[in-house]
């Protein structure tokens, strides 16, 4: 509980300092947020206008000043609206939300599925065909650049073949539109697949030589005994890590992959806030993806204590 306590208490501290940060790096980025929300029509709008609309966001007020205002503004879990649209921020990455973790887990599932199972395969295998392929396999699915995997995807299934659709969410339950979600999780999931096999390989191939797997055997327990009691706990605990690691980075880091495939999520809300330099929807999805790591990863480490009661956090 002390554990947990300390960490709670570091989570403000590590979200003041990313608003900080963003912040700052915006102020540094060369642009006008009004240019990305009215493109070329602002040379043809009255300059009265354009200063009226400048002073009512505060564009034209010293950065420490725009600072204090925002951080004041979250402090009231206000964050403020976006310049593009006028909407509140948090009302925009809500509306998003859904679509992003639906995509997060969908493609989440097929990791933990596909491997775990393929990395054990191997590790039992250990020098026969069957691992060689598996890793050369493993290998060549997370050397692939996922954006071109999508692009790929979308013209040999979607294009030429026509047995999913090129873009979107469609409407409906989630059940009643499987062939929408499929190409993008895909396209998620697959270098995750062969990257997570690999380790679990080598976790496996580390414990199965330990004295207590031995002993095991000797014992004349049966190989599911061993492996369900013995073999998988403790090959559980860095790939339990990574794991969370990924889907906390399939939460914050399927943008591109949002954005080839037109899935309306928090990822390519974000990039559009970028292009179009809103900054109020940047800070707002930057801090959204700051608390997902930051949560994620503490449910990590208090996972560990399911896995092996041994581990102790104090």
């Amino acid at each position: 509980m002390k554990y947990l306590l300390r960490r709670l208490l570091v989570v403000p501290f590590l979200l003041l300092g990313v608003a900080t940060v963003v912040f700052a790096l915006f102020q540094l980025t060369p642009g006008d947020p009004l240019v990305g929300r009215f493109g070329m029509q602002i040379t043809n709008m009255d300059p009265a206008t354009i200063q009226r609309m400048r002073d009512d966001l505060g564009l034209d007020d010293p950065i420490p000043i725009q600072y204090l205002r925002y951080m004041g503004n979250l402090l009231r879990g206000d964050l403020g609206k976006s310049i593009t649209t006028r909407a509140p921020v948090l009302e925009e990455i809500t509306a998003r939300a859904g679509a992003t973790l639906e995509l997060a887990l969908v493609s989440f599932l097929l990791i933990v599925i596909c491997s775990i199972p393929l990395g054990l395969l191997a590790a039992l295998k250990r020098g026969s065909l069957v691992d060689r392929f598996l890793m050369g396999a493993s290998l060549f699915g997370f050397s692939i650049p996922a954006f071109w995997l999508g692009t790929m995807l979308i013209l040999l299934f979607a294009i030429q073949l026509k047995l999913f659709p090129t873009s979107g969410r469609g409407e409906g339950p989630l059940y009643e539109r499987l062939q929408y979600i499929i190409l993008p999780s895909l396209t998620v999931s697959l270098g995750a697949i062969g990257y997570n096999s690999r380790i679990v390989r080598s976790a496996v191939l580390e414990i199965i030589g330990q004295a207590y797997i031995m002993t095991a055997h000797s014992k004349g327990l049966h190989p599911r005994q061993v492996l369900a009691r013995h073999l998988l706990p403790n090959t559980l605990i860095p790939v339990v890590t990574l794991m969370g690691v990924q889907f906390a980075g399939l939460l914050a880091g399927a943008a591109i992959i949002e954005t080839i495939f037109a899935w309306p999520g928090m990822g390519r809300l974000a990039i559009n806030a970028i292009g179009r330099r809103d900054y109020p929807l940047i800070l707002g999805t930057t801090l959204v993806f700051s608390v997902v790591y930051i949560l994620i990863n503490l449910a990590v480490d208090l996972l560990y204590l399911v896995i092996d009661p041994r581990i102790r956090l104090e």
